[in-house]
């Protein structure tokens, strides 16, 4: 009996996630340029377009086997793209008014925020909502695991085979097969083994 109700399930999402992500993908077909084979996106999915530059749009590009697990938001109006067999969790957010560009085989657990932008804040005289925005592309590279609640900062490239722990706030670049944790960021060790 408990296999029945399993393989039942099993086939109800798969007909779920197949259902919601054409409707997504269709609602939002001017956004995404590019799709590759088996993407899953799941809902309650959210993407706010900011209106800084009426003449852009956010772009994205999802590679093959994506999945974008519910409540993810990404704003912006920038481009991002996602490389094959990666994997967002839930209640991530990405904000894009430049460019992010996150590789192959990519893990990011339950609520990580990445954001190429910060709000300027020098002039104490004028509000800092009205100061305008600085970006600064944000690269995470192939085969990487972020934990849960971390935040990356714009500038960030975190390198191949690395692992930021859980709560970290990223705000420099992270060496390949490095460990790092903390806020901020720092390095706790490098992975060893056979390559």
């Amino acid at each position: 009996m408990d296999k029945f109700f399993y393989r039942f399930n099993q086939k109800y999402r798969r007909i779920s996630d197949l259902f919601t992500t054409r409707y997504i993908l269709t609602r939002y077909f001017f956004i995404f340029e590019n799709v590759g084979k088996n993407v899953v996106i799941r809902a309650p999915f959210r993407i706010n377009i900011f209106n800084i530059d009426p003449d852009r749009y956010l772009k994205i590009s999802l590679g093959n086997n994506t999945i974008i697990k519910s409540n993810v938001i990404i704003q912006g109006q920038g481009r991002l793209s996602i490389g094959d067999q990666s994997y967002i969790s839930e209640n991530s957010v990405i904000g894009c008014n430049e460019e992010i560009q996150i590789g192959k085989a990519v893990m990011l657990a339950t609520g990580v925020s990445i954001r190429d932008t910060d709000h300027k804040f020098d002039n104490i005289s004028i509000d800092m909502v009205r100061q305008g925005i600085v970006t600064s592309k944000v690269v995470i590279e192939d085969n990487v695991w972020i934990g849960a609640n971390v935040s990356i900062t714009k500038g960030v490239r975190i390198g191949t085979g690395s692992i930021v722990a859980a709560n970290a706030v990223v705000t420099k670049d992270v060496e390949q097969f490095s460990v790092v944790g903390g806020v901020p960021a720092k390095l706790i060790k490098y992975r060893t083994g056979t390559l």
